[in-house]
């Protein structure tokens, strides 16, 4: 076994949590490693000192309950403005790059233009798209007026299919 493997082992042999067997290997490699039993020695001197002082209680120094008071009593605290100055801080940089990330995306994604249906151009015109329905209707001829419903059908057909491409 090597010094290296030998360090690592030494805390879990200290600890207890190592198995016979290498436990075994170990002390043999510690009768004739010095510096590797000295690494023992100062780990059980550790342990030891670690035991006693949690078998005492601890005590805080004198007056110390006293001063902690007064100094807690004297700390200054920070002013509203000061907490309202460091969030603000952090606040505007992340609205800037919100704001700029979202008029980017405005710009990038407009909607495309609508084209509008011959009813909708009329109305914007002022006028009524219910006049040319209504000249059709009262034409006298049964013939003609067939003929322009079925002219009057074609067409918005052909405005659908515009609007499809």
């Amino acid at each position: 076994m090597n010094c290296h493997r030998a360090e690592k082992l030494i805390s879990r042999l200290v600890d207890g949590r190592l198995d016979a067997g290498t436990a075994t290997r170990l002390e043999e490699h510690l009768k004739v490693c010095p510096s590797c039993a000295q690494l023992l020695a100062d780990y059980r001197k550790l342990g030891a000192l670690l035991s006693e002082l949690q078998m005492r209680e601890a005590e805080p120094l004198p007056y110390f309950e006293q001063r902690l008071l007064a100094k807690l009593n004297t700390a200054s605290r920070p002013s509203l403005w000061a907490v309202v100055e460091k969030w603000y801080a952090a606040a505007v940089p992340v609205f800037l790059v919100v704001a700029m990330v979202l008029v980017g995306v405005l710009f990038l994604f407009q909607p495309a233009e609508r084209q509008l249906s011959q009813s909708e151009l009329l109305l914007f015109q002022g006028q009524s798209p219910l006049t040319e329905t209504r000249a059709i209707f009262e034409e006298q001829k049964p013939e003609d007026r067939q003929l322009q419903l079925l002219f009057a059908g074609l067409e918005s057909q052909e405005i659908v299919r515009r609007g499809k491409q």
